[in-house]
């Protein structure tokens, strides 16, 4: 699906394949089976780890500007 790498940041999707939300993080590792561990930077679990499927995920730059806090 999508190939991370170590400090991408990214934001997590409601569900599969859904819209992302505005909890976003930064890619601390990259795990087997498409698995990434995720530092969370904002939300209720700010500064966790993770670990969350490559479809989960959607890349910062692919989000719409209407979703990010910029």
């Amino acid at each position: 699906m999508y190939d991370f790498e170590r400090g991408d940041i990214v934001y997590i999707r409601d569900f599969p394949f859904g819209k992302p939300t505005r909890i976003n993080g930064k890619v601390v590792g990259i795990l087997h089976g498409e698995y990434y561990n995720i530092l969370l930077t904002n939300g209720l679990n700010q500064g966790t780890i993770i670990t969350y499927k490559s479809y989960q995920l959607i890349r910062r730059k692919d989000v719409p500007v209407e979703v990010r806090e910029d």
